[in-house]
């Protein structure tokens, strides 16, 4: 069983009129072989005032970073074209000041969607990506989409001398929307965090 567990944190200052900078922090830590993980898309973080550099207390107007904005943050697994994957995030669903329980917290929805259809363009990948419903923080999928109506694959190949298993490449997108900051907030950063697991399939373990 192979865990890689990159985690975000979401900083956010928010001030009565004026633009500043918010991110998310994306460290991937991969354990193991088989699996890679890289964050080939802002890899400094999910980041709101990107998307409007101007985020004012008390203003109820959300803030949206979808699928095929260029602020969303996509990652890259390559693993055995043969395996299955299952991938879970697992998110804060409030922002806290310095991460901290004050009472004042600023709701957050995280969406992710996938690819693994094997386009060589990123505006081909994006255009077939799936996006999962809000409520599913788990999908197991195969690396590479397989076609409907065929066959059963046959089992893995089993690891011997001088075989190389043969790989492809999964791509996630993680976006959101960050919802009005209530009129109570006060400057500051406001973090949550978020947490990918990406392992083998149960049924090939």
């Amino acid at each position: 069983m192979l865990k890689i567990k990159p985690y975000a944190y979401v900083l956010l200052l928010l001030l009565p009129a004026l633009a500043t900078a918010q991110r998310i922090n994306f460290k991937p830590f991969v354990q193991g072989e088989g699996i890679t993980l890289i964050v080939t898309d802002n890899p400094s973080g999910l980041n709101f005032n990107a998307k409007q550099s101007i985020i004012v207390v008390g203003d109820p107007n959300p803030v949206n970073i979808v699928l095929t904005d260029n602020q969303a943050v996509v990652f890259e697994v390559e693993a055995p074209l043969d395996f299955d994957l299952t991938v879970e995030l697992v998110w804060s669903k409030n922002l806290s000041l310095g991460g901290l329980d004050t009472g004042i917290m600023v709701p957050f929805t995280l969406r992710y969607g996938y690819n693994n259809t094997g386009e060589f363009t990123d505006m081909e990948r994006r255009a077939n990506a799936i996006e999962v419903p809000e409520m599913y923080h788990t999908v197991t999928l195969p690396v590479r989409r397989r076609r409907a109506g065929g066959p059963p694959l046959p089992p893995p190949t089993p690891e011997h001398a001088g075989y190389v298993r043969p790989k492809g490449k999964t791509y996630f997108y993680v976006y959101g929307t960050l919802s009005g900051a209530p009129s109570n907030a006060s400057s500051g950063n406001y973090s949550g965090t978020i947490e990918v697991n990406v392992n083998y399939a149960d049924n090939l373990n």
